[in-house]
């Protein structure tokens, strides 16, 4: 299927969203075959583009073979219905196109119920009338007298019921995930990985999920493609010399997030604001990686105020270098695990108000404490003689009273 892109642009952000439709309809199968840029300075509220605008996107179909009208805006119902009927072709706009991607990439119940309410409110909000005037139903025994129920405020009403049964399904289930946020609530540090979509997030987590000392090893979905996963996904992320923590994956931002889909990014929102620290990809590789950290720190900062230290990903497809990096950011390329430990460093220096490094001296007939550390927490490095192990070790600054008999020395940060 080959699409005509009109995009009509007002502000800053018009270039980064073009490029996210051509990812979009890319993923969905469909070849861009014309992109027609519009300034638009007034909203025509029939066809969102003036007249002198729509012939000229007349002229230039003219030329392509087109079967399909994507307008990079969001449109009212008259506006998709009247566009439809000057170019005499199908018209969708953005907010449609982004909803049959996450129709498609939604796995989890939770995800599809979330897509699904968000598609029904976007269609409940553009039922039209095609005719000027409106058929009548009767119900009951006896003929409705009067102008009786009209057959769009039925499908309305339907709708709406709908919508309400799928809201209190999709409640319980939020319900039960914050219940299991609270049961799994650890002294552990929660870091939440963040960015915009196809940054990476998903790779380094993976990377981190494969050196782990954590027993589920299970890899999660990593696909170059936008929206490769809707939801969020928590590991433990133990490794050597570094503090354990969790870790979690969410789903990636876009500009101009239609409404109709915030609440798909619930629970996205909900783990970044429960988190200690934060970490943000970025492609570094596209054109408006700048734009694209603009958005997501606009977000990010509007629900936490945890710190966010920037890991800047794709450092192979870069043709010339960035300038330096600041204290807390990176410039990585996660084809490998080449960068792996100077993303721990950086992590664990995060973190280091969590831990205390000491030094101790555990005898053998408390190896327990010893195997209680290098299970939960961390074992820098450790020798054994003939009475005990003696070691470096990083240990939750809570829980320093319960090591300290067996104290060398020790340096603690107020």
């Amino acid at each position: 299927m080959n699409a005509l892109i009109v995009n009509c642009y007002k502000n800053k952000y018009y270039l980064s969203s073009l490029s996210e439709m051509e990812n979009f309809l890319s993923t969905l199968n469909i070849k861009v075959s014309l992109i027609i840029q519009c300034e638009v300075k007034e909203v025509t509220r029939a066809t969102f583009i003036s007249s002198g605008a729509i012939e000229s996107c007349l002229l230039e179909m003219y030329k392509k073979d087109i079967d399909i009208i994507v307008f990079n805006n969001d449109l009212s119902a008259l506006q998709i219905r009247n566009l439809s009927e000057r170019f005499n072709l199908d018209v969708i706009d953005r907010t449609m196109v982004i909803i049959k991607i996450f129709e498609f990439r939604a796995k989890t119940k939770e995800a599809k119920l979330e897509v699904e309410i968000a598609s029904l409110k976007y269609n409940i909000s553009r039922l039209v009338n095609s005719k000027n005037n409106y058929d009548q139903i009767t119900s009951g025994k006896l003929q409705n007298k009067g102008c009786g129920e009209k057959i769009i405020d039925l499908k309305k009403s339907q709708i709406r019921n709908l919508i309400v049964r799928k809201e209190k399904e999709l409640n319980q289930i939020q319900l039960n995930r914050s219940l299991n946020r609270i049961k799994r609530k650890t002294s552990l540090p929660i870091v939440t990985i963040v960015g915009y979509t196809n940054a990476g997030k998903s790779t380094l987590l993976n990377h981190l999920i494969k050196i782990t000392k954590n027993k589920r090893k299970d890899l999660i979905l990593q696909e170059d493609r936008l929206f490769a996963t809707l939801d969020t996904t928590t590991r433990l992320i133990k490794t050597e010399k570094y503090f354990p923590f969790l870790l979690t994956d969410t789903v990636g931002f876009i500009a101009s997030l239609p409404t109709h889909l915030i609440r798909c990014f619930r629970s996205t929102f909900e783990e970044i604001e429960e988190s200690d620290l934060i970490i943000e990809m970025i492609d570094v590789s596209s054109e408006n990686y700048q734009i694209e950290s603009e958005i997501t720190e606009s977000v990010v900062k509007n629900i936490s105020s945890s710190k966010i230290i920037k890991i800047y990903n794709k450092l192979d497809k870069l043709e010339r270098l960035l300038s330096m990096m600041g204290e807390d950011e990176l410039i990585v390329s996660l084809i490998d695990n080449t960068y792996i430990d100077d993303i721990l460093k950086l992590i664990d220096k995060n973190l280091s108000k969590f831990y205390v490094e000491v030094s101790l001296f555990i005898p053998y007939e408390d190896i327990d404490v010893f195997y209680e550390i290098k299970n939960n927490q961390c074992v820098i490095d450790y020798s054994e003689d003939e009475k005990g192990i003696k070691g470096n070790f990083k240990i939750f600054k809570n829980r320093f009273k319960i090591y300290q008999k067996y104290l060398k020395s020790f340096d603690i940060n107020q």
